[in-house]
């Protein structure tokens, strides 16, 4: 039935200088503009790899938003049902990179995501939990991932999305759940979340602890820890020359996804994992332009 991906999707503006980053001046840099969201981000490296890919999303009515849904289309994954709110304006996310494409600020207007609530979510709950996997970010109330916590019955896959926004996540935990919870963090979004700091072992003990089946904390440079209870790994990054760090997060997610979709281990997801961030660190915008498994 494929995967079902419940989050944003946005409009991603990203500066990057074209010499050293002066705080606090303007400077002379590169603008891309594209497409982008988690969900969609998710959605969009899913496609690449094959996989059949439906899009939960909320829709505004400015501009943007057609060209936004019709691209969605374009990549290959569905977005019905979406939701259309009258005069609301599409979702954007502002990045400013330093020149190594490190984000040094971002600045994410989500307020359209507040219109996708538990009821609207719990009106294609049938067709949602038919869904070989479900994926959410964090955009979303958490009110909205409270209900899939509770009524979900397809293998949920969360991204933490942000520090502030990982929060979100602890109405998934301590849930006596049908199926899978499968989290992903990164450093800061595990701490913000644990209270732990420094032991990343300690950290990934401390999500099994409550209810997370399986946990990936991505440590940038340092690479990935991952952990089911049983078993653990700890993976190195690929070294490469960063282009642009948004979006490595969410090629990661989409590689686990499709990984073990088709039955691969939590060392050889999170292998898959490393791929596709590394290729996600080589690209201006803030998802894979091609996938090639081999």
């Amino acid at each position: 039935m494929g995967i079902t991906i419940i989050g944003a999707a946005n409009v991603d503006i990203t500066a990057t200088p074209l010499g050293r980053y002066v705080p606090c001046d303007s400077n002379p840099s590169r603008v891309e503009i594209s497409y982008g969201g988690v969900g969609r981000n998710i959605a969009h490296n899913l496609c690449l790899m094959g996989e059949q890919v439906r899009l939960f999303t909320v829709f505004g009515d400015d501009s943007i938003a057609l060209s936004l849904r019709d691209d969605c289309r374009r990549v290959g994954m569905a977005v019905d049902p979406i939701l259309e709110v009258a005069g609301a304006r599409s979702n954007y996310f502002i990045c400013v990179n330093d020149h190594n494409g490190e984000m040094q600020a971002g600045a994410a207007d989500m307020e359209l995501m507040q219109h996708l609530t538990p009821e609207m979510v719990a009106a294609h709950i049938e067709s949602i939990n038919a869904s070989d996997a479900v994926v959410a970010d964090c955009n979303p109330s958490e009110q909205v991932l409270a209900y899939l916590a509770h009524h979900c019955t397809a293998p949920l896959y969360v991204d933490a999305t942000s520090a502030a926004k990982a929060l979100k996540i602890r109405s998934l935990l301590d849930v006596n759940r049908q199926a899978p919870l499968i989290v992903k963090v990164n450093h800061a979004e595990a701490v913000a979340l644990s209270g732990i700091k420094g032991d990343v072992e300690a950290m990934a003990s401390w999500f099994i602890e409550h209810g997370v089946t399986r946990i990936f904390i991505t440590m940038g440079a340092r690479g990935v820890y991952c952990s089911d209870g049983e078993h653990s790994c700890a993976l190195p990054s690929q070294a490469v020359t960063v282009v642009n760090a948004t979006g490595a997060g969410d090629a990661f997610m989409a590689a686990v996804v499709h990984a073990e979709h088709h039955g691969a281990t939590l060392q050889e997801a999170c292998a898959l994992g490393i791929k596709a961030a590394a290729l996600a660190l080589q690209s201006m915008t803030a998802t894979l332009h091609a996938w090639d498994e081999k």
